[in-house]
Parts: structure tokens; sequence; C-alpha cells
């Protein structure tokens, strides 16, 4: 029978106390495992998932971050990971949360269209689902969830069947993502914007923590003291004179460590040492945000690296100190890889930075001027749909969007002069408003603009609509790899959703998904990996089909796992949950991806690989005019003469174990114009 740890008073003496009894007292877990239908060791066991965003495997090093080093080598490094296209952060969550593609899970984000749903994001602002809305959210999650009767995912989640179980959870970290895994609120959770369950609130409280400084809009009734302030808040980042893009170079450190350091110590301090967590998830947002605001390969970025790999060794030592480190298995992963935002460097060279401004063209350590594209305003300019929107207002992008190396812009600078625009007559701007109007148009086609990938809605299904939209994408170089409802037919030179498990059977995908292009040998700061993304001012981005953006990071380590194994056996962010609910003994039925067996100390299961195999599916689109990004209009100046064929190389890895489960994973796909 169980004791429980009653904390009384804010004194960290019993706080500690209960740590250093911890075997013997605790709120939560349990200390006998038993299995079910064939699943993992019998013996106690816990779990926890410690996920980087956006950590490129390329960057775990024995003198950047030495404690993931030491993990990977006393563990299992599997090499050739894969994300789940598109590599999006809440895609892979979900990826990581269900052991399933979106075909299955019915889930889309990062920001999808879903007119109809009606709810307030997580600082109690109303949120217009008129537009297209990012998930990054606990409260548009729970509106979404609520919207499908309780059925955002439409398949059973991890934490959902340890809780099942009986088994006690906990997440903490960044928001959205980390909540997700617990949508109903089942276990105990911390992210940026809330605590849950509310008596974990007031627990919290009481053992001298602050809270999140939005906390009471899940809990209204929760107070928060005059010193609780903004543990959460992240600071602006450094800009150039034009006071919208940031300045690598002024940008050394990460504008998340604080707010990550404090979600890690709630962690630390109290959550693992009161309530014993089975099965923990912490995702934190670095080395992600530095990436997308300075650039890989950055200063902030090494920075971020730093940070994230000491909080590591904070919780290595930690359960040491518990003395349960022999006991937990840690699996630390990335939901995706990494690009450096960037056109064609030969259209658009390199520049450097001093004093806030660009200088001169093409150093060799220079910085990117290009690489944003405004799809809605393309579509728009070029005749081919009339109605189309993004959810956009009017956007001022005056580096990112693209210089030339005379200096000509692909979108100028324009003048707002009578105050309509951004309501205030002066002001710049680059591209026009999309925002989607009250009364949709029946020819409309809305946008949701997620980085490295956009989605393509089309709700009148005009398959007139959706032809002419992949033709255009097709001729110009900045779209890459085009997939397309499989309802609307072979359409040449596209893939259908189905080929890369995006069709959902429920209907929730977009219509068109395409993939940016990009560049995955270029080199901007002494690393590999370009793309182009929606026009968003960042120097970093993910979501593409590039390699380098599916190529992620896995680390699994502990008493179940092999010791200084580095795998080239293919595995995805899909085979997570189904190893860890082997591990567990949980019910985790008919998932996509695999128990990863060939990582597992003690199974007799044996693992192959097949070599990668590269699909060219025919019709080639032929008969197009290509142009180069140079230009918002198609004309003969920004014409790619001597080419006319398209088509899309799509490339897969294969897993199979002796049980018989076989698992296709996708390297990358890649449009091809000839």
């Amino acid at each position: 029978m169980k004791r429980n740890c009653i904390l009384e008073a804010p004194a960290w003496a019993f706080v500690i106390f209960c740590a250093l009894t911890l075997l013997s007292c605790g709120s939560g877990g349990s200390d006998v495992r038993v299995k079910e239908g064939g699943g993992g060791p019998a013996a106690s066991r816990r779990v926890i998932i410690f996920i980087w965003d956006g950590l490129r495997p390329d960057s775990v090093s024995a003198s950047t971050t030495p404690n993931l080093w030491s993990l990977a080598q006393g563990g299992v490094f599997f090499k050739n990971n894969h994300a789940t296209f598109p590599t999006f952060t809440m895609m892979n969550s979900s990826s990581f949360n269900t052991g399933s593609y979106p075909d299955r899970t019915g889930f889309y984000g990062n920001t999808i269209y879903r007119p109809g749903a009606q709810g307030k994001g997580a600082g109690s602002s109303t949120v217009d689902y008129d537009q297209p809305v990012m998930t990054e959210d606990w409260n548009i999650l729970e509106t979404l969830n609520a919207y499908y009767n309780g059925r955002l995912y439409l398949v059973k989640r991890l934490l959902q069947a340890a809780q099942e179980k009986g088994l006690t959870t906990a997440i903490v970290g960044k928001s959205g993502a980390a909540f997700m895994f617990d949508l109903d609120k089942k276990g105990c959770g911390i992210d940026e914007n809330a605590v849950f369950p509310r008596s974990f609130a007031s627990e919290l409280q009481a053992a001298g923590f602050a809270l999140p400084k939005n906390t009471p809009v899940m809990w209204p009734d929760v107070r928060l003291g005059a010193s609780n302030g903004n543990p959460t808040d992240r600071p602006p980042p450094p800009t150039l004179a034009d006071g919208v893009t940031s300045d690598p170079k002024a940008g050394a450190t990460s504008p998340n460590a604080s707010a990550n350091r404090y979600m890690m110590d709630v962690y630390l301090k109290y959550i693992l040492p009161a309530k014993r967590p089975d099965l923990s998830v912490i995702w934190l947002r670095d080395p992600d945000t530095k990436e997308h605001i300075y650039g890989v390969g950055s200063k902030a970025y090494v920075d971020a690296l730093t940070s994230m790999d000491t909080m590591l060794g904070q919780l290595i030592g930690t359960l040491k100190n518990l003395h349960v480190y022999d006991s937990t298995d840690i699996i630390v992963a990335s939901d995706h890889g990494h690009s450096n935002v960037s056109g064609d460097l030969s259209l658009f060279p390199l520049r450097s930075i001093s004093d806030g401004s660009y200088k001169n063209v093409g150093p060799e350590k220079g910085f990117s001027v290009s690489g944003d594209v405004r799809l809605a305003q393309l579509l728009a300019d070029n005749g081919v749909v009339e109605h189309v929107y993004d959810g956009g207002r009017y956007k001022y992008d005056p580096v990112l969007s693209g210089i030339l190396a005379d200096g000509a812009k692909v979108y100028p600078d324009r003048i707002d002069t009578d105050g309509s625009v951004t309501g205030k007559a002066g002001s710049k701007y680059t591209t026009r408003s999309f925002v989607v109007p009250s009364s949709l148009p029946s020819d409309a086609v809305i946008i949701a603009a997620n980085g490295g990938s956009d989605y393509l809605y089309v709700p009148s299904k005009n398959g007139a609509i959706v032809r002419g939209c992949v033709r255009f994408l097709q001729q110009r170089e900045e779209f890459g790899a085009i997939f397309v409802d499989d309802t609307y037919g072979a359409l040449p030179g596209t893939l259908p959703m189905s080929a890369v498990r995006l069709e959902n059977t429920a209907g929730r995908n977009p219509d068109i998904v395409v993939s940016y292009s990009y560049d995955e040998n270029a080199v901007i700061q002494g690393v590999r990996g370009t793309e182009y993304e929606s026009m968003m001012t960042n120097r970093g981005m993910h979501g593409s089909f590039s390699p380098i953006d599916v190529n992620n990071t896995l680390v699994v380590s502990g008493p179940d796992f092999k010791k200084g194994v580095i795998s080239t056996t293919p595995s995805g962010n899909i085979d997570v949950a189904p190893t860890v609910a082997y591990l567990l003994g949980l019910s985790l039925p008919d998932t996509d991806g695999r128990v990863l067996h060939e990582s597992l100390s003690h199974t007799s299961v044996t693992v192959s690989a097949v070599a990668m195999h590269v699909v060219s599916r025919p019709p080639t689109a032929s008969g197009l005019t290509f142009h180069v990004p140079t230009a918002v209009k198609n004309s003969p100046s920004n014409s790619d003469r001597g080419k006319s064929f398209y088509r899309i190389d799509l490339s897969t890895s294969t897993a199979r174990d002796s049980t018989g489960k076989s698992v296709t994973y996708f390297d990358y796909a890649k449009a091809v114009r000839q």
C-alpha cells in the first residue's frame, strides 16, 4: 500500500525529504508493472520522452551537447530517423502521441482551416475560425476537440492508454505540442500558458512556485500573487534597422532559456519527486525558436543547444539522486530537422550585416536576403484565382522577401497613404491583405500558410480550380512536390495524398499540400540545407519534404535498451509510441509505427531494412513554362527557358521485423524540372 506525500508549506526541506524517500513515499506512480498482451519488461519501469524541438542530428556532438552525446554513446542513436511529413511540430506531436500517420489520426496542424468552430485562445482572446488558425494553443485544441465531438484524434493516444491502465502521467513544456498528449487533462501538466488539474495549480503555489501568467484562463478562480510575474515570458529578439527582420549578429542567447528553466524546475523539483509519474513528456521549444529567429548555425542556436543539454544533465542528475535512474528509460527526440531560409543563392547572393543593415554582396559567411513567399499574392496577381485568402493582413517583409544582386526587390516596398491598409497612414508594407471575408465566394481558395509547406483548401471542391492551382505551382520554381486529394484523380506531375499517408477518410485533409523548394546542399553559416517558406520573416524553417527537415534526432537509453549502438535501420517518430507502449505493457493497437526491437536489450524479434527506393510516378506534366522567383508576376523576363517537364521523385525506406510488421518511411520528395 502506498502512502501520500502531503505538501503543507513551501518549505523545500519537506520536498527534499519526499524526494529522498521516493520508494516509500509518493502521491502517484506504481512500483510494479504487469505485462499485457505480450508487452515489455515486467520489472518496475518509468519512461521519460524529452523532445528538443527542431534538433538536427548533425548538431549532436561531444563538444556542443556533451550530456546528450554521452547518453547516445551509452544507448542507441538512430541515424536514419524520420519525421512525419509535413514536417511541422504539431503534425509530429500527433505522430509521437499516437504512433500513426495523419491519414489515420485526422490531425493536420500546425495551421489549419476549420470554419465553424467557436472559442478562445490560451490568452483569453476570441479566435476567428473563419481564418486559418495555429493549433499550438491548449484552448484552440480543446475547441477543435469539441467541434469534432471529442474526436479530434481518430485513434487512441499514448497517454490515454497509460491512464486507462492506471499509470500516472505528466506533460511539461511548449504550448500545444505538449498539451495535446493529454488532451483530456487526466494527468498533471504545465505548459507555457496553463497548469492542470486545478488542484495541481494550488499545489505549486503552496510549494512556492509561480504559475504561468495565463493560468486563470483555464481556471478562472485561480488568483496569482503580486510577485507571480510571467515566468514563461519570452523577450522579443533584436532586429535590423527596419524593425522587423531579426539581426543574427546581435542575437547571441536564447530568449526561451528562462521559461524553459522554469518549467524544467517544476518538473525536477516537484513533479518528479512528488508525483512520481510513470510516463512523462517534456517538450521544450529550443533550439527550434532560435533556428527560426536567427538561423541554424547562429550564436543563439549554439546557446540554445548548450541550455538544453544542461537541463538534460540536470534531469539525469536528479534521477540519480532519487535512485530511479537505473529503472528509467529516457527517449530524447526532435520533432523534425531544420533548414535555413533562403532562395536560390545564384539569384539571391548572401550579404554581410553591419550596423543593423545589409551591406556588400556575396561574403563567404554571409546571411540570407531571400526565401519568403506569399502564395496568395502570387495566385492573385497572376490571375490564377480571383478570390484567394490566407487569413493574413498586409505584411512588411523588406529583406527576406527577396533582394536580388542588383538590389531590386521581389516584393517592392509600398506606402499606406490613407490609413485604410494598416490603420496608420505612412506605414510600409510589401504584400497586401488576404483576410478571409465573412461571406465566402463560391470560387474561393483558402491557404493555410505553414512555413516549409502550405495547405490549399478549395471549399467548392471544384476540380478546375484545383487543376489551375496545381499547374501554377508546377511552373513557379519556389514550389516543390505537390500532393492532391485522391478524389481529383491522377493529375500530371502530382502524387495523390495517399502516396504519403495524408489522405484522411473523414475528409479532414486539405485539397492540396505543397512543399516549398529546397536545396539540401546549399550552405549558410556553415550549415547545409536551405528552403523557401511562407512569408513569415524567419531565418530558419522546417515543414518541407527536404531530407534535412525529415531526418531528425532519436536517442534512447536506459535499462531496456542496448548500449553503444548506432542504428542505421530506418525508423520514425511514429515508432516512439508503440515502443513506449511495449515497455509499459500498454494497449495501443494497430499503430502505423513499430516497436523498435533493434534497440531493445531483451528481445527475440529481428529487424531487417530495405534499401532506399526512389519512385517517379507517371504521368509527367509537360508543356510548362517555368518561372524563377525574381518577380511576383510571371513574364518572359523571369522565365526559365529550355525546360518544360515536371515530375516528383519520392524516396521511401522500409523496415520489417520477424513478427511480420512492415513500416514504410518517407525520406524526401523533390520536384524535378527538365
